[in-house]
């Protein structure tokens, strides 16, 4: 019983002087804040508006989404989802804030079109100037003075399949192809 009891007072006098620290040192807060109200509250005025502009301005990026990125792979809903928001009605037609901004981004992120339906593709690039359906697949095809750039479609799923190419049939490199989306890009707008 010796034994137990001396334990128990030690922990009462650490418990004591925890609590009689915390007491002091929030006795010591409080008096700061009290003789300095007038300070902290012009502080907390000012920057009011910095963190509304900064609460305002958190919307991710398009560019962020990079396709098999080391933060993981995006999923083609999200993707469609980021790049038109509210998309899903009849009648949907996205703004031409988001048409502008998802243009820009397949131009930087031309892979990410393998990520994109019919729909979120002729929202991007308009009306396509051929289409030709070959049992389950459809071809749409967009052309320029220098390029053309063929998506081809299975069923209901995303773009299977893009061949971009400039006039003489010969292929286009990464560079090349993001000029080219770019180009249609220009002539579908």
């Amino acid at each position: 019983m010796q034994m137990s009891l001396a334990e128990n007072t030690d922990f009462n006098d650490f418990f004591t002087a925890a609590t009689a620290l915390v007491d002091r040192s929030f006795m010591l807060f409080y008096r700061h804040v009290r003789k300095n109200a007038r300070r902290i509250s012009n502080l907390v005025l000012a920057l009011v508006p910095v963190m509304v502009l900064m609460v305002g301005s958190c919307k991710t990026p398009q560019s962020a989404y990079v396709v098999g990125s080391t933060s993981g792979p995006v999923s083609a809903q999200q993707l469609q989802s980021d790049l038109f928001p509210g998309a899903g009605g009849k009648n949907f037609r996205p703004a031409a804030g988001y048409i502008a901004e998802a243009r820009d981004f397949v131009d930087s992120e031309p892979h990410a079109l393998l990520l994109l339906t019919r729909t979120d593709i002729g929202y991007i690039f308009g009306t396509p100037s051929f289409r030709r359906h070959d049992a389950n697949a459809e071809v749409w095809q967009y052309k320029t003075r220098s390029c053309v750039v063929d998506f081809y479609f299975y069923g209901v799923k995303p773009a299977s399949f893009v061949d971009a190419r400039l006039k003489n049939q010969s292929p286009v490199s990464g560079h090349e192809e993001s000029r080219c989306l770019s180009q249609i890009n220009g002539t579908s707008a």
